[in-house]
């Protein structure tokens, strides 16, 4: 996320979550089916759903630790966050 490029008024009305408060701007993030299949897939649907084609990625990480690399990494941190969700490949966990 280290490229940046002006965001447009369509994505300042539809995809607002995803412009940076300070300058306006988006960092994209190019998703081919060849590289990643399932993600694809589903900014596919989400794009059929909603007319919007891209879905807002953010670093999945607690404050002061690193992202989330495995499987370990991403149960710890919904454990020790108010998130209730996880989907892990074909699973969903649910925080109780």
């Amino acid at each position: 996320m280290c490229i940046t490029f002006d965001s447009t008024i369509d994505a300042k009305k539809d995809i607002p979550a995803s412009i940076h408060p300070y300058d306006a701007t988006i960092r994209p993030q190019i998703v081919t089916k060849e590289y990643n299949h399932d993600y694809y897939e589903i900014i596919e649907e989400f794009s059929k759903i909603t007319g919007i084609g891209g879905i807002l990625n953010t670093s999945f990480n607690l404050h002061g630790e690193p992202n989330v690399l495995t499987p370990e990494d991403a149960l710890h941190t919904v454990e020790n966050s108010e998130l209730k969700y996880l989907a892990m490949g074909d699973y969903l966990f649910v925080k109780k």
